[in-house]
């Protein structure tokens, strides 16, 4: 996730229809900071926290399994047709994406897809929204920013509003989020949970933290899992790395109740760097499922090093083991950027598609706004691979 210049240890901030299944950010249960290796399915004030703001929403009613993500909205709404899960190969690997929004800093990009309106989520960086969150039914073509959570919890520090992601349950969808913790020294980044009846918000924020591995140097890049049975899970990542610490951090996982208040069970761990280019740090996961395989693309590195890049990992299920599909990176620097990452994943009925930043952050020194960038994703024998891209146009 996105850490600002006065952090001691700067590090970053980072869904499949039909044959893939979506993967989509939810958070951990917990009323105040906790280890991970204690019962993490948050505290009874917290929670009935959650229970209070879901009633004060009137739309508690028949809750069912989390909604699955990345619905189609049209074969050609990003351009050309093209074989859904393996279209063909990047020709050139120096030019693999295209700038999907400009303007101001725009890290974490994180897409969620229903009814047909695109909704683009990013870190807040410089801007004057908490959440700022853009939408539109033409992929590309958005709404000026708007705020998902004006009115952000006591817990955090101001203006440090993170790494979001958005979920569907049942009649309400749950916004899980990374900030800092107000006080805490040295600085922790916590995941905090709000909810809302609108996937644009504005999002009702719990009182508490939802994860915060204090111990661990923090919490950080909430991302919900959806099963092929609508079972949800988060994926996070803790934030050992903040301790300025050699200690590798790690990727965890942990089932979601089916109104994706809390944890349930205990948390895993699934995955830990091992290559030397991660430089012990792993970051921004989300899990997808393809074609019966579930593969775990991740960031590794520091967010502000040119040697950042994205990771695929294949897994044995929603609670692991993973394990990397390549020595090497997906997608690292190229003519485009040096240090892509802050990665997601979103589909629609044109493909699957991943969202990052085209290069990496100038952290502690000001640099350019980065962009969102996309590159169209294809998935064989041996796992995701960079595709042809797709030209941006109106729907036909």
């Amino acid at each position: 996730m996105l850490r600002r210049a006065t952090h001691a240890a700067p590090h970053r901030r980072g869904v499949i229809a039909g044959a893939v299944t979506v993967v989509v950010a939810v958070s951990l249960g917990v009323a105040a900071v906790v280890s991970l290796h204690a019962p993490n399915a948050g505290a009874g004030a917290a929670r009935e926290a959650g229970v209070a703001r879901v009633a004060h929403l009137g739309r508690m009613a028949a809750l069912t399994t989390a909604s699955t993500l990345g619905a189609a909205v049209g074969t050609s709404a990003l351009g050309l047709r093209t074989s859904y899960s393996q279209p063909p190969a990047l020709a050139d690997p120096q030019n693999p994406g295209i700038i999907v929004n400009s303007g101001p800093d725009q890290p974490d990009p994180f897409v969620y897809v229903q009814n047909g309106r695109y909704y683009l989520f990013t870190s807040q960086d410089r801007v004057p929204q908490e959440v700022p969150v853009r939408s539109g039914t033409v992929f590309g073509q958005w709404s000026a920013p708007s705020d998902a959570l004006p009115d952000p919890p006591a817990w955090a520090t101001p203006d440090t509003m993170w790494a979001p992601d958005v979920a569907s349950f049942g009649n309400h969808y749950m916004l899980y989020f990374t900030s800092e913790l107000a006080g805490s020294s040295p600085p922790t980044m916590c995941i905090g949970d709000a909810i809302s009846t609108n996937p644009a918000g504005p999002y009702i924020a719990s009182a508490t933290p939802f994860i915060c591995q204090q111990s661990m140097g923090g919490s950080i890049d909430p991302r919900v899992f959806v099963d092929s049975n609508g079972l949800p899970s988060m994926i996070w990542k803790s934030d050992q790395n903040s301790l300025e610490t050699d200690i590798p951090t790690a990727i965890w996982s942990q089932p979601l109740s089916a109104d994706g208040l809390r944890l349930l069970g205990a948390p895993t761990e699934i995955f830990s760097p091992d290559e030397a280019w991660q430089n012990a740090i792993v970051e921004a996961p989300q899990m997808v499922l393809v074609q019966g395989a579930y593969y775990l693309f991740y960031s590794g590195g520091w967010f502000n090093q040119t040697s950042y890049a994205v990771g695929v990992a294949r897994c044995a299920g929603p609670l692991g083991p993973c394990h990397d599909t390549s020595s090497s990176p997906l997608l690292a620097s190229d003519a485009q950027g040096a240090g892509p990452g802050e990665e997601s994943v979103f589909s629609n009925g044109a493909g699957i598609w991943m969202l990052y930043t085209p290069w990496c952050s100038t952290l502690p020194n000001p640099g350019p706004p980065r962009p969102v960038a996309m590159a169209h994703l294809g998935f064989g024998p041996d796992g995701p691979y960079l595709a042809e891209p797709l030209q941006t146009g109106s729907k036909s």
